[in-house]
């Protein structure tokens, strides 16, 4: 029987020592650089690409949300496999997820990426017909428990400082990459006294080019902390961490 390489694609890899923090436990933004990269390799063996899907069809996939469900983050030197998987479609929203395993087989982390069909030049919104002709997937309607919905973030939030766009936060749509609003989010925290991060949600607003300045507000709460990040052209981004 042909395997079925829409259905799942597995990556293994073992935890570099520039992934992990002072804790030796992998950074938030790392966990989310390690799911980008999975993607990229499965979606290239299908042949559907960055590069190619922007060739070849003009379309392009813009991220919109990364959230994770984190039972332990992996140590330094840890062997990890990730298992991805289409998950379907909401409305216009592409979902696909992301297990990280340890050795054992133990669930890790649980995370969730969505995404919409863009043209490739104007960055507008496609119908999702334009990629599901293309008969890649098949074209599923996500379960409704794993909908996902813009995170709560009210007004009235603090300011806690400002986080200026450098030339090496950029991807190759020279904008600031996702992982990287997963740094800045960690490293304006508060101190956590010890408690472990556990839930990450980042919706993905609009995009911040270099030579920007995010102003980012905050909210510390009773096991959570509520973030946005603003730029010159509205809410760039919105943030909450559990803990």
């Amino acid at each position: 029987m042909k395997e079925d390489l829409t259905a799942e694609y597995v990556r293994r890899f073992t935890v570099p020592v520039y992934d992990v923090g002072p804790d030796n436990r992998m950074k938030l933004g790392a966990v989310l650089r390690h799911v980008h990269e999975t993607s990229e390799q499965h979606v290239d063996l299908l042949h559907i690409g960055y590069e190619e899907l922007r060739e070849q069809a003009g379309i392009v996939f813009f991220l919109v949300c990364n959230r994770l469900k984190i039972r332990r983050l992996p140590c330094h030197r840890e062997k990890i496999e990730v298992r991805t998987h289409p998950r379907g479609r909401g409305g216009v929203r592409f979902y696909r997820d992301f297990k990280f395993y340890d050795e054992s087989g133990t669930l890790l982390i649980d995370a969730m990426q969505v995404t919409v069909l863009a043209d490739a030049e104007t960055h507008r919104v496609r119908k999702p017909q334009a990629f599901v002709d293309l008969g890649v997937f098949r074209d599923e309607p996500v379960d409704p428990e794993e909908k996902m919905v813009r995170v709560a973030v009210p007004e009235g939030l603090q300011p806690v400082g400002e986080r200026p766009v450098y030339r090496s936060d950029l991807d190759s749509n020279g904008h600031m990459n996702n992982a990287v609003y997963a740094d800045i989010v960690a490293d304006f925290l508060p101190e956590q006294n010890g408690e472990a991060v556990r839930g990450l949600q980042i919706d993905y607003l609009r995009e911040t080019p270099p030579g920007e300045n995010l102003r980012l507000t905050a909210r510390h709460g009773e096991g959570e902390t509520l973030m946005r990040g603003e730029n010159s052209g509205g809410v760039s981004f919105e943030a909450r961490v559990l803990f």
